[in-house]
């Protein structure tokens, strides 16, 4: 009887370690047939002539497209990197930089704008020696300036070179003075002399919208191809409010698929 009851409990035993055995291998063989989260990003340097650290967080993907997004928010603004985990899972690269970090000044519309041009020629450069892809630049408000400064330095220092393909501007302000009420807008000269495919995204409430087609003629001097659209019932800046209204919030919601559909308008003319 003893003899039974432990051939009984051993055999329990044994059936209970084979269970545990076949679930942790069951496990594990879950995890690692899993693919990667799309929001796993990897933190690199970009380190610049003059000493300056630039950091960069990249979003990796397998397409034929990368995304040089120059944050006006120090990069610490919740809806870019979450535009930018989704558009790494649908195959289009997305790099965010921080260029105010890297020079210890604050997010304040008039520093984003005096950001160097050659900052901007540094990333693209960088993007260029580490990949074979589409380079588009995206910028939104000020920041628009350093974008479009960069872009048109880079054209000077490259002027055969194809990988930068465009730029997307959000609510760009790209005004040399601010436009007094009645008196047309006076923008930045590089803005004429800048001769990349632009799509330009306005919000229905901003101020600016007003001054789109000017600004689109403008463009179109140096050669630009300009595409936008106006986007309803928001204002500038209508992902990174703290005052947002659910019509920005929803829009916001949608930052993936509007650049997805920008990039599709700049590259499927190049």
């Amino acid at each position: 009887m003893i003899f039974q009851a432990l051939c009984a409990t051993l055999n329990s035993v044994t059936t209970l370690l084979t269970a545990s055995i076949s679930a942790v291998l069951l496990m594990l063989a879950l995890i690692f047939a899993a693919p990667l989260r799309a929001d796993v990003f990897r933190p690199d340097t970009l380190e610049l002539s003059d000493g300056v650290s630039v950091p960069l967080r990249i979003f990796p993907a397998h397409g034929k497209t990368l995304l040089l997004w120059l944050a006006c928010d120090e990069g610490h603004g919740a809806w870019e990197p979450k535009a930018a985990q989704a558009l790494a899972a649908g195959g289009t690269e997305a790099w965010l930089t921080d260029l105010l970090s890297a020079h210890f000044v604050p997010a304040a519309p008039s520093a984003i704008k005096q950001l160097p041009a050659a900052d901007v020629v540094a990333l693209i450069e960088r993007a260029r020696s580490a990949t074979s892809k589409n380079i588009v630049l995206v910028a939104a408000g000020p920041a628009a300036v350093p974008a479009v400064r960069g872009a048109l330095e880079w054209q000077r220092r490259h002027p055969r070179d194809p990988a930068l393909a465009g730029a997307i501007l959000l609510y760009p302000e790209l005004y040399a003075v601010t436009p007094a009420p009645g008196v047309e807008a006076a923008y930045y000269p590089e803005v004429a002399r800048t001769a990349v495919p632009v799509f330009i995204y306005h919000s229905q409430r901003s101020p600016g919208r007003w001054w789109l087609e000017h600004l689109k003629v403008e463009f179109r001097k140096g050669g630009s191809r300009v595409d936008s659209q106006v986007l309803p019932g928001v204002r500038g800046y209508f992902y990174g409010r703290d005052d947002s209204t659910p019509e920005e919030d929803a829009m916001a919601a949608r930052l993936p698929e509007l650049l997805g559909d920008a990039l599709k308008t700049l590259l499927e003319k190049r």
